[in-house]
């Protein structure tokens, strides 16, 4: 299904076009009012012991109102074969409404202790106007993509938009836990949900208030939702279903999500996106099985909760726990020093790395392509780009050499009695996390100053291009290095592995680097400025770097920071999540090319 076959446009081969068009944007209004009666009926009144029918009426209406439209638009249609084909999945959420209704009304009393008719007929045209509003959603980022407007743009938009929506959810007394002795119920505060959402969607992992204690369940699946659409890019998340559904995608949807995802295959786009999505679900699953161990004392359903949470949350280097000490002393448990730094690692190694490395591995050491390529790759054999390797040898590097650096620096007068195994091994965790994952086995505020600067330093290089964590980019550090030592060499150009690096991506990367500085400056500035706490500006400089970052390490001020500057944060965060580089090219209009040049001069530079 290309975007010209997209539902909106069927009105032109119709007996009334004009009235079909009408039916369609009414269709839209009865979605955002199902929708949103939903939320209300679900975050507000269904706590209470109050049934307000005319919310559950509201549902019931707008699912007939879709129904009857589409029917009627199959009567005016002048190609009915073609209209149900194009029409599909319509039919099928109406169809399969319309069946359920059927079913309930025929043996609903033959089912005993079951709810009654028309509660059940709610929540049947529930769970159809939530499936209904998600196939709609798929169609507008179809057609937002296919417009060939900014991407920078785009990618801004979407996490504020996805910011707002959690805001909003978080706020119904349904997301907080409440006080079973109390009267009333309670909802979170603008401030504190607003905060939470924005570091749930820029997966920073710095919180206000405990996750695991202030939020009912329905609040932490909510959290968790947030960080997984949020790491993958509320564009990605849309854009897989579009791949997975459509058949072709038009050249202006190719290049937008070739631009979000960092990749320069345009023409396997779909197919790196149904990898990605294959990936992201496997390695969480897997994770989810391997962490089910920590927790025995809960029950089997709490277990499979708290490890599927804590899987997602590493995966996408979020750094939300559901423990009110995140993992402090938890360091011990193999799940912690190995399943949990897995997890990271591939999340923040990128999404376009990871399709590589797999592709490499399937080519040459799997026959699995002699049979049926996975996702239809190439048979021939891939090899390993040079963004890949410099990714892996970058990040083994900052692995290594931030396990050691840390090991060494808390050697330093050290405050408490520790083993050396103890301290290489919290040196290793805190190596791996403070590469945007944001969880943590130690006291953070108990660290050394030196241990601290060095942490802000692993920060401020983050993880890699194209990934789920956040910082200036782990390839930016490693081409602005080689800038460096091509300079020193006498060199005009950067040459590695064979290859010769463009002036371009030089430019680019000591741009992000120089951008990503005045943020964190400004940003630091601002704090200490409304905090007015001198003694402690090594914590502001380790807050904010870690919310640029989108780290969520924290030295335990988070909750003490004052209003002004948790919209600091808040707005610290999204601007490291989706990029200096791109926040500053979303806001500024592209000037034109020209075809000359200026003549050159020398300046001195000291």
């Amino acid at each position: 299904m290309t975007l010209s076959h997209l539902p909106s446009r069927l009105h032109y081969q119709t007996h009334h076009p004009k009235r079909c068009r009408l039916l369609r944007r009414l269709e839209i209004i009865a979605i955002i009012i199902g929708l949103i009666s939903t939320v209300i009926l679900h975050g507000l009144l269904k706590i209470t012991t109050i049934v307000h029918w005319e919310l559950g009426a509201t549902i019931v209406l707008a699912m007939f109102y879709f129904t009857l439209s589409l029917l009627i638009r199959y009567v005016w249609n002048l190609s009915r074969k073609e209209f149900l084909k194009q029409n599909l999945i319509y039919l099928t959420i109406s169809g399969l409404w319309l069946l359920a209704i059927l079913v309930i009304l025929i043996i609903h009393d033959l089912i005993p202790k079951s709810p009654g008719r028309l509660e059940l007929i709610l929540d049947v045209s529930e769970i159809c106007i939530v499936l209904r509003g998600l196939y709609e959603t798929i169609i507008l980022i179809r057609r937002v993509s296919s417009r060939g407007w900014n991407p920078a743009l785009i990618v801004v938009g979407s996490f504020v938009v996805l910011i707002s929506i959690g805001t909003i959810l978080l706020m119904f007394p349904s997301a907080r836990a409440q006080d079973p002795a109390a009267t009333t119920t309670q909802g979170a505060p603008f401030l504190v949900a607003l905060f939470t959402s924005t570091s749930a969607s820029c997966v920073t992992g710095l919180i206000v208030v405990p996750t695991g204690t202030y939020w009912s369940r329905t609040g932490q699946t909510i959290i968790m939702f947030l960080f997984q659409i949020g790491g993958l890019g509320i564009l990605t998340f849309g854009a897989f279903f579009a791949a997975a559904f459509a058949k072709t995608m038009q050249i202006r949807e190719s290049v937008t999500f070739s631009e979000m995802l960092e990749s320069h295959q345009r023409g396997g786009v779909r197919r790196l996106l149904l990898a990605i999505l294959g990936i992201t679900i496997f390695t969480e699953l897997t994770g989810a099985f391997f962490l089910s161990g920590l927790w025995p004392e809960l029950p089997w359903h709490d277990r499979i909760y708290h490890s599927l949470f804590h899987s997602i949350s590493a995966y996408c280097n979020a750094g939300f726990s559901l423990m009110n000490n995140n993992l402090m002393g938890m360091g011990d448990h193999w799940q912690i020093s190995i399943v949990m730094p897995a997890l990271i690692i591939i999340g923040g190694l990128g999404f376009v790395v990871n399709y590589n490395f797999l592709l490499y591995g399937i080519t040459h050491f799997s026959n699995m392509t002699v049979r049926k390529p996975l996702f239809n790759h190439p048979t021939q054999k891939v090899r390993l780009t040079i963004s890949s390797r410099l990714v892996f040898l970058s990040t083994i590097f900052l692995l290594v050499g931030g396990t050691l650096g840390l090991y060494l620096l808390e050697s330093i007068h050290p405050e408490k009695d520790v083993s050396s195994w103890e301290l290489l091994n919290s040196a290793w965790f805190q190596s791996v996390t403070f590469r945007t994952a944001g969880f943590n086995t130690v006291d953070l505020g108990a660290y050394q100053p030196q241990s601290k600067l060095f942490a802000i330093l692993l920060m401020f290089i983050g993880a890699s291009p194209g990934s789920t964590g956040g910082g200036v980019k782990t390839v930016v550090i490693a081409l602005a290095l080689l800038s460096v030592w091509s300079l020193l060499k006498g060199r005009d150009r950067v040459e590695i592995m064979g290859r010769t690096i463009s002036s371009t991506l030089i430019n680019r990367s000591l741009t992000i680097i120089s951008l990503g500085i005045l943020v964190l400056m400004s940003s630091t500035l601002l704090v200490v400025l409304f905090e007015n706490r001198q003694d402690i500006f090594l914590d502001h400089l380790f807050e904010t770097t870690s919310a640029f970052a989108t780290v969520g390490v924290s030295t335990g001020i988070t909750s003490e920071l004052t209003a002004p500057s948790q919209w600091v944060i808040m707005i610290t965060m999204l601007i490291g999540r989706v990029g200096p580089l791109t926040v500053m090219i979303a806001l500024s209009n592209r000037g034109p090319s020209y075809n000359y040049r200026y003549p050159e001069e020398s300046i001195h530079l000291g």
